[in-house]
């Protein structure tokens, strides 16, 4: 599995490159706009295919790279069902799984920061975006 942590010291956050092995489907959470250029040479470098992009929820600190992706590479963009984002293809719903190659991700409802978060959790990690405010 590939695995990548990146993290934007302006805005504090954490985002994800997630993919089953080189040369295989990918997926992106919480991906800041600043590191759009970043995310593709790393995809490019790594030979993936960038698929699905969550975020993890909408917050003025966040500014999601989620539509320049899209626009990059029709990935599909997920947040959870509470998300007041207009430019979702999928909102899930708790305990819905999203899936690319074996790797599967399920999402827990988790207010608190804002009312839209999710985090999603996968084998031995949660992906909790601003849910624990690391």
């Amino acid at each position: 599995m590939i695995f990548k942590q990146l993290f934007d010291n302006k805005s504090s956050t954490y985002t994800y490159i997630i993919a089953s092995d080189k040369g295989r489907e990918a997926l992106i959470i919480d991906p800041v706009i600043d590191h759009v250029n970043d995310y593709s040479n790393l995809l490019d470098e790594l030979d993936l295919k960038l698929v699905k992009v969550i975020d993890t929820h909408i917050h003025a600190d966040h500014i999601t790279a989620m539509n320049e992706l899209n626009k990059r590479t029709n990935c599909i963009r997920i947040m959870g069902e509470k998300s007041k984002s207009e430019v979702i293809d999928i909102k899930i719903k708790e305990d819905d799984e999203i899936k690319i190659d074996n790797i599967k991700l399920r999402a827990i409802y988790t207010p608190g920061h804002t009312d839209c978060s999710y985090s999603y959790l996968m084998d031995d990690r949660v992906f909790t975006g601003d849910t624990l405010l690391i």
